[in-house]
């Protein structure tokens, strides 16, 4: 046998005693990546977009909220992984044989790599599913103006909306259930304007 070859050889047979240890330094390298982009993904989702979900229109408003906690989910899912790949588990077993032992290690090291390749994947829809909700907040339609809702009692009538603006002398509000539909109240006829939590009668 040749000198390459004999350390090769060599090389390959202290690894077997080694495999573990190598194993467990990757999980402790994919939990701490893992770590670093949860913390990426908190960043991103403060400048996310639109900071208040309840202005957008019904079925995209829970679309966010069910992408958001399914992202969670997985990002939990998959720390818990990394963690458990990169400690390992208590056990009260005690191993006193080098064939207990190397089965033991087979096994574990076995379990480490299904750990961090599922950890992976659930990072990966975690990505996804957070770059979807993010898209919803960006584009998704919203129910109408999202000014802060008033009563406003003018010349006998009440009306209940959200606040748009003025314009030469006048209040603008919007109505209706979409609030799509805008009123035109001339402020000198009003009487009362008071802010609203809701408009239910």
């Amino acid at each position: 046998m040749s000198t390459d070859r004999w350390r090769w050889a060599q090389k390959a047979h202290q690894l077997r005693f080694h495999q573990l240890d190598t194993a467990r330094r990757q999980a402790e390298s994919w939990r701490t990546g893992l770590a670093g982009l949860t913390t990426l993904l908190g960043a991103v989702l403060i400048v996310k977009g639109r900071d208040n979900f309840s202005t957008l229109a019904v079925p995209y408003r829970w679309l966010v909220v069910g992408a958001l906690g399914v992202a969670l989910g997985c990002l939990v899912w998959a720390s818990l992984l990394a963690i458990r790949a990169a400690s390992g588990t208590p056990s009260d077993e005690c191993l006193l044989t080098g064939e207990d032992l190397q089965e033991w290690t087979r096994l574990e090291v076995a379990g480490i790599q299904r750990a961090i390749t599922r950890a992976g994947q659930l990072t990966l829809v975690a990505v996804c599913v957070i770059a979807l909700a993010v898209g919803f907040t960006w584009l998704g339609p919203t129910t109408g103006p999202t000014g802060s809702l008033v009563v406003v009692e003018f010349e006998g009538t009440r009306l209940c909306g959200a606040l748009v603006g003025t314009d030469r002398g006048n209040l603008i509000v919007a109505t209706g259930e979409a609030r799509s539909e805008h009123r035109i109240v001339p402020l000198v006829a009003i009487s009362r304007l008071a802010p609203a939590d809701n408009c239910q009668p």
